[in-house]
């Protein structure tokens, strides 16, 4: 068994191939676990055929045991967000959007264009209220591209990503973007968790500038971006 500590919050995950060791190593801790996951041989088959591919039972082990962690987060007002954290300075920013839009080019046009920004997690980060303010936490799942650092900021801004042939930025309502949020982060299938989960958004949207980014890939898109997100 290992420990990892994400957001905070050490968690013990009892696998049983050495993929996940070497995934999480810059997240082991000696801190005694809150809980603990694990991940049965039925669990890995039903992930293996959902998923339609051959990967290996260490990489579907991890897959399952995020799952399993996200479906307990929101018990310490926390979730797993799809989308990219960057950071600069000490604040972080998050972008999401639907598969296919080009959060991830958008991410790195951020990163050529606003200098000292760098990745905290490029897919699946942690966002969790401390004390009713919302801060990103980078986590060993980075996505295929591997971009992301073990590291923490207080999210500023979040950008809801839409394709489009000329770049705007422009304020979204609070209600329409809670609504938008609650499409990109995990809710846990148990309804009183889910309910928790519904909390922690309303209260993370609550506290953060929320931005509609319709952008194309032009570098345009990152400065119009940078100049409605970023807080001083």
């Amino acid at each position: 068994m290992l420990v990892i500590k994400i957001a905070d919050i050490p968690i013990g995950i009892d696998n049983r191939y050495k993929y996940l060791e070497g995934l999480t190593r810059d997240y082991l801790t000696d801190d005694s676990p809150v809980f603990t996951v694990s991940v049965s041989d039925a669990e890995i088959e039903r992930e293996r055929a959902d998923s339609g591919e051959q990967f290996s039972d260490g990489y579907l082990e991890g897959i399952v045991s995020y799952r399993k962690i996200a479906e307990r987060l929101p018990e310490y007002g926390a979730v797993v967000f799809h989308g990219a954290v960057v950071r600069l300075r000490d604040k972080a920013y998050a972008f999401t959007a639907k598969s296919g839009v080009g959060k991830t080019t958008h991410t790195r046009l951020w990163l050529s264009e606003v200098e000292g920004s760098y990745y905290i997690n490029g897919d699946k980060p942690i966002i969790r209220l401390i004390d009713g303010y919302p801060r990103a936490y980078g986590t060993p799942w980075r996505g295929k591209e591997g971009y992301g650092v073990n590291e923490s900021a207080p999210l500023a801004s979040i950008a809801l990503i839409e394709r489009a042939e000329h770049n705007s930025a422009c304020p979204v309502d609070k209600g329409e973007g809670v609504v938008r949020f609650m499409k990109q982060i995990y809710i846990p299938k148990d309804p009183a968790m889910a309910l928790k989960a519904m909390r922690v958004a309303d209260g993370i949207i609550s506290s953060v500038r929320l931005v509609e980014l319709k952008c194309n890939m032009d570098p345009e898109a990152a400065i119009i971006a940078s100049k409605a997100m970023i807080v001083d």
